[in-house]
């Protein structure tokens, strides 16, 4: 199993579109952008088949360090969000073949 990293995702667009590698990174980087600036101003994206990203809030907990000093003693974890994906039928269908 290989890892695919952007650079390889913005190759294989720009083959796909029929355009250079600086056209793919473009097209890519501007479709991430677009999902970053939505989710920062609140918002759900949803892509039909593959799947949706929204904010989740993360409740505040207590847990204990792994390492340190403090190791034993209980810490707190303050509340926050987190990004949440969640996959559409159609990329859950690929992943399963």
């Amino acid at each position: 199993m290989a890892t695919l990293r952007k650079n390889d995702i913005s190759r294989d667009v720009a083959r796909k579109l029929g355009g250079t590698h600086s056209q793919g990174e473009a097209a890519l980087n501007a479709v991430l952008r677009s999902i970053q600036e939505a989710l920062a101003a609140g918002d759900r994206v949803v892509l039909t088949g593959f799947g949706s990203f929204e904010l989740r809030d993360v409740k505040a907990r207590k847990v204990r360090p792994i390492r340190g000093s403090k190791a034993g003693d209980l810490i707190e974890v303050p509340a926050h969000k987190r990004v949440g994906f969640s996959a559409g039928a159609e990329l859950s269908k690929a992943a399963q073949q």
